[in-house]
């Protein structure tokens, strides 16, 4: 019922007969059993457990309906851990998630409007609210276009495009992982807290101070994102540190972008050089060549001239310290992980039903099939 991201209150909607066993599993009253407390309107605190019984969270349970309708609330701590882990208790309990429901908060003019109202609260960052709002007026006039359009080749063409925008809305809804990767001491973890905005990482000259990653949730130009800070990668001196480094590549494995972070100080260029012959096989979405605001020491341009090719382009100097050259980065980085602004103004579907609708119309033998199914686009909206 709230959001994915981190909030700092969840609420999950348990409803259907299987709630009474997750009840029984992982619902444990604090002050009396909860069979005394069931009445609708009542809110008891409880404590949720984990598979094994342990308390997993300090929660109220408001309570909506008695059984045999059984409609409750759990009003979790809003951690995306906890949020999903739960998610996985109820699933393995036999509960699913439940079909996207339209939302009923605000009177709409047509399905377009109350599927964004239905939608709304799942966007991650301000300017996702935004695209998602205007993507109704955007529908809309599609729909009284393509209705009236002359080409019927032309129309669905213009359908298939529309229905393959659906992705954008996994740009708002699921943060984009960046894995910050480089050799030790290149500037990573001062890199990461200002992207951050907070300190997140701890800094120090020395190097192989981060031993494990560390993880921040942000944004980049409107986009959510989850910065990593990790272990700096070069042969382990000992076991721990051999333990850090691969935990680096499997995280690298496993992210959205890389983003390379190179020291851009004269003193560095040895180490970064040799960097670059064992890993010139990384994709990175972007580089970032730290370290600028050294006065005299730094040189961006005869490192970005050892880059591979593929790289120079969206080689980026920044000073972590100063916060200079942040904004150039992000965009870089939104360019290198596939994040193309540019299609932000275009009209997109954002749920199956508008896909279905597009894909049926795309598929129409003839006009009047096609006309019929696009007008069903913006379709009245179901009484409240």
């Amino acid at each position: 019922m709230t959001g994915a991201g981190p909030a700092a209150i969840a609420v999950i909607r348990v409803r259907g007969p299987r709630a009474a066993g997750f009840i029984e599993r992982h619902i444990r009253m604090r002050r009396k059993p909860f069979a005394e407390s069931w009445q609708a309107g009542a809110v008891c605190r409880a404590e949720l457990l984990d598979a094994g019984g342990a308390a997993l969270d300090d929660i109220l349970v408001s309570i909506h309906a008695a059984p045999p309708a059984w409609d409750l609330r759990l009003h979790l701590h809003g951690n995306a851990w906890l949020v999903g882990h739960c998610a996985a208790l109820l699933r393995g309990c036999g509960l699913e998630p439940c079909a996207e429901e339209r939302s009923t908060l605000w009177p709409a003019a047509d399905v377009l409007e109350a599927e964004a109202w239905a939608r709304l609260p799942r966007m991650l960052t301000l300017r996702g609210a935004r695209w998602l709002l205007a993507q109704v007026e955007r529908l809309r006039a599609v729909a009284r276009t393509l209705a009236d359009q002359g080409s019927l080749d032309a129309a669905r063409q213009v359908c298939r495009q529309i229905a393959a925008g659906l992705e954008i809305v996994a740009w708002f809804t699921r943060p984009l992982r960046v894995v910050l990767a480089g050799p030790p001491n290149a500037g990573k973890s001062t890199l990461a807290n200002a992207l951050a905005d907070r300190p997140v990482s701890v800094v120090s000259a020395t190097p192989g101070t981060t031993r494990d990653w560390v993880e921040a949730g942000g944004e980049a130009c409107g986009f959510p994102v989850t910065w990593l800070d990790t272990a700096g990668l070069r042969e382990a001196a000992d076991a721990l540190e051999a333990a850090s480094v691969a935990r680096t590549r499997r995280l690298m494995a496993e992210a959205d972008a890389i983003l390379l972070v190179l020291d851009a100080t004269s003193a560095a260029r040895a180490a970064q050089v040799a960097f670059l012959a064992t890993h010139d096989h990384l994709r990175p979405a972007c580089t970032a060549l730290t370290k600028t605001d050294i006065a005299g020491l730094a040189d961006t341009d005869a490192l970005r001239e050892l880059l591979p090719a593929a790289w120079r382009a969206q080689a980026i100097a920044v000073s972590g310290m100063l916060r200079t050259g942040l904004d150039a980065l992000c965009d870089a980085l939104l360019t290198g992980a596939g994040r193309t602004q540019s299609v932000l103004d275009d009209p997109a579907a954002y749920t199956a039903r508008q896909v279905q609708v597009l894909d049926a119309a795309a598929q129409a033998a003839d006009r009047k099939s096609f006309t019929d199914n696009i007008l069903h686009l913006a379709a009245p909206a179901d009484p409240l």
